[in-house]
């Protein structure tokens, strides 16, 4: 196991945005790239669930809320964020709406704020991990010692 903290998609359509979001981050996380939406998905089907997927909003093809309604559908779990130029209003509202995003970031990112709100997106995410095996962990023992009540009543 890594001993990063955790995995990070980021989807942009501009090289030199995911180039900087890689330099930035990738001491502390484990980043990956995609320059649309449908790589995106193809890197989310090949590398299985991450984290946090990160994505800009205006990309030719698919539109960030859209990649994340998507991740939203298929990994539930994923925190999802959008950096955007933009801050129209109409696009804040689909973003909370219909991809529920956690947060929304306007380019140029401020690096000691997006480090920190990765930081605590990772958190939540891992955090949320631990809660789901603990509760699979206590039905599993539940069911066991039903099982073994059973047994003795038998």
């Amino acid at each position: 196991m890594s001993a990063k903290k955790g995995r990070v998609l980021y989807v942009d359509d501009e090289e030199i945005n995911l180039v900087n979001f890689r330099e930035t981050l990738c001491d502390e996380f484990e980043i990956f790239t995609a320059g649309s939406g449908k790589e995106a998905l193809a890197l989310l089907e090949r590398e299985g669930e991450m984290a946090l997927v990160v994505s800009d909003q205006r990309m030719p093809g698919m539109s960030g809320i859209e990649l994340l309604s998507e991740v939203r559908a298929t990994y539930p779990d994923t925190i999802r964020m959008i950096i955007s130029a933009y801050t129209e209003i109409h696009e804040l509202i689909e973003a909370i709406n219909k991809a529920e995003v956690y947060r929304y970031f306007v380019k140029p990112w401020k690096e000691d704020q997006l480090r920190l709100t990765i930081g605590n997106a990772v958190g939540t995410y891992a955090l949320g991990q631990e809660i789901k095996q603990f509760v699979e962990q206590g039905r599993k023992q539940m069911a066991e010692r039903m099982r073994s009540l059973e047994g003795e009543k038998g």
